[in-house]
């Protein structure tokens, strides 16, 4: 009977992994197309203008009700998630899959400081903890022969990035409470979109991309803007719900161990001694966020 009650909990964890396995490779991908030469700008711009419009036909009904709250809300969400994006796909252009999946990994750890920000709620006593963790684990993944302290621009950016993605978990709480969960992600696709495609207007690689990039860069582009971003999302979005939260966040974990597992396979990046320590570090940070220390008194 026992076993029978947690199939469904089983059930909802795996859909979990699959949602992880897609968002690591969102890395891969990115890395190939920027990898390409094309700008992250255009990058973005052609990824999330697909996936709008791939979501546009389940988010016509939301949109033809949606409410000036729920407008401005979406907006402020696609600042933060076009914030985000922006910083990390530049960051990976000058990094590897492993360095940013690891370091975006940190924004768990960030989370419960954005949280006490915006929602009024003290994090736990064990965040100090995380955070010195985090950035142990973020130094070493820097560390380079002969130097004491590094952190090379790429990271730096894929770090302001992660910000942007705690600020994005919180934010995506206080909204989720009024909004439904596809209209939100069209909000947020189509404005990082638009804000993509403005980018590279103002930046001119809207008009230097070149159709060797577009043919070398493609399939990737197609693939990121279906798996990562409208298939896992809407997964998740079915899926948590059923799932603890803590349990949860640690299978989150898993995006950056696999993004690493396969970029090493493929070849995008070689083995190293401080992927796997300073990646070790972080995700331990992460673990540390989700068990005991209790919340600070208001």
């Amino acid at each position: 009977m026992e076993l029978q009650k947690n199939r469904p909990a089983a059930r909802y964890e795996g859909m979990l992994f699959v949602t992880t396995l897609a968002w690591s490779m969102s890395f891969v991908w990115s890395k190939m197309v920027t990898n390409t030469g094309m700008s992250s700008e255009m990058y973005l711009f052609l990824r999330y203008t697909l996936a709008a419009l791939l979501l546009l036909p389940f988010a016509l009904r939301h949109l033809r009700t949606m409410t000036k709250k729920e407008f401005w809300s979406g907006i402020l969400m696609g600042c933060i998630f076009f914030g985000g994006m922006i910083f990390q796909t530049i960051g990976i252009s000058m990094s590897t899959p492993s360095e940013s999946s690891f370091i975006t990994t940190a924004y768990v750890v960030i989370a419960p400081f954005t949280t006490w920000l915006l929602m009024k709620q003290k994090p736990k006593k064990n965040v100090g903890a995380a955070v010195v963790l985090c950035l142990a684990g973020i130094y070493i993944l820097n560390m380079q022969p002969g130097q004491t302290i590094s952190l090379s621009l790429g990271n730096l950016l894929t770090l302001i990035g992660a910000v942007g993605w705690a600020f994005q978990l919180t934010f995506t709480s206080i909204a989720g409470a009024y909004m439904h969960p596809v209209l939100l992600s069209f909000m947020s696709f189509a404005f990082t979109g638009v804000m993509g495609g403005l980018t590279a207007l103002g930046t001119g690689s809207f008009f230097t991309t070149t159709a060797a990039q577009l043919h070398g860069a493609g399939w990737a582009i197609v693939l990121a803007a279906i798996f990562p971003t409208i298939l896992a999302n809407l997964v998740q979005v079915h899926a948590q719900p059923h799932v603890d939260a803590n349990k949860a966040a640690v299978i989150y974990t898993m995006e950056a161990v696999f993004a690493t597992v396969i970029s090493i396979m493929i070849g995008l990046e070689p083995p190293r001694l401080s992927v796997l320590a300073g990646g070790g570090l972080i995700v331990g940070a992460v673990l540390l966020t989700q068990i005991g220390g209790g919340r600070e008194n208001a």
